[in-house]
């Protein structure tokens, strides 16, 4: 956690939850866009561009429910997993968000953005189950 790294490398909120609700639904619409176009003119790059876009709006709609949930702003992706664990033990919502965030993890930043193994279906899939989880966390930050 950031406890452990020196003062240099703990990098500030500079964001707050707004700003980062903001930003996951940016990064969503572009994503979806670049999917859809790569899609149709067969351009694995922008396809590859667009999954790591969507796969990054659900990051930030996830740090922004830490952030609200008095959690901190993660470093990086095992911090995120870290507090989503510790989320969960408290409130069902953050159980189901983690798996999302694993399975978008998953098939869209490693297997899409990475190596390139770009299967329709589960991109699709994907950006179906970040736009409902976009939706859902936007509704529990707000209460």
């Amino acid at each position: 956690m950031t406890e452990s790294l020196p003062p240099q490398f703990i990098i500030p909120p500079r964001k707050d939850v707004k700003q980062r609700l903001n930003d996951a639904k940016n990064f969503l619409t572009l994503g979806k866009r670049e999917i859809s176009e790569g899609q149709k003119t067969a351009n694995d790059i922008a396809i590859r561009e667009g999954c790591e876009k969507v796969f990054h709006a659900l990051l930030e709609a996830t740090v922004a429910s830490i952030q609200k949930y008095g959690l901190g702003v993660p470093q990086n992706h095992d911090e995120i997993r870290e507090k989503l664990q510790l989320a969960a033990s408290m409130r069902k919502e953050y159980e189901d968000l983690r798996k999302d965030y694993e399975n978008a993890f998953l098939n869209l930043h490693v297997r899409s953005y990475y190596r390139g193994w770009l299967d329709n279906k589960i991109i699709d899939e994907s950006v179906r189950m970040v736009e409902k989880r976009i939706s859902a966390l936007e509704k529990l930050i707000r209460r």
